[in-house]
């Protein structure tokens, strides 16, 4: 099988000018933490945590920005001339996660948990500060953004020793 992969130039533009369109269109950053925090205070009502700021808007269009990646994903992959299916497979990071769906399952869900609780502590996610702050030369964001590439980084090294 074959796979067609955009150019790095033409990825790299396609989300700078999303970053400008998103900006121009709602006024705001673009970035999902914040959407990701709407969801975790529908589901945790009683924690206060979530319901702070942007947090307690329902109507928040970064809820709706969250929304639209699997939908995006799901889109891109019906239009596949590849059947589609669903699957676990990790690639490369098939060595280093259990064997069962379902414990890659729990693992999945506790590292996006770590990552909400992350973005939610930095206050924003990797698109916030890496794309945006960064395009806006934002110090603090451009400090987050290399902190989180470094960290990538040494992971997996730690992981692969590549």
């Amino acid at each position: 099988m074959e796979i067609t992969v955009w150019s790095g130039w033409l990825a790299g533009l396609a989300i700078g000018l999303f970053v400008i369109l998103h900006f121009w269109l709602i006024g705001k950053p673009a970035g999902c933490s914040t959407g990701y925090g709407n969801v975790c205070g529908y589901i945790c009502k009683n924690m206060s945590y979530y319901h702070e700021g942007e947090y307690r808007h329902k109507n928040n269009p970064k809820l709706w920005f969250l929304i639209g990646i699997p939908i995006g994903g799901f889109l891109s992959a019906m239009s596949s001339p590849e059947p589609w299916h669903f699957s676990f497979d990790m690639g490369m990071y098939e060595q280093i996660l259990p064997n069962s769906d379902a414990a890659k399952a729990l693992w999945l869900i506790f590292g996006g948990m770590l990552l909400g609780f992350g973005a939610r502590l930095a206050g924003a996610c990797t698109t916030g500060h890496a794309l945006v702050g960064g395009a806006m030369l934002n110090p603090p964001s451009l400090l987050a953004g290399a902190v989180f590439f470094m960290s990538a980084f040494i992971t997996t090294r730690l992981l692969f020793g590549t």
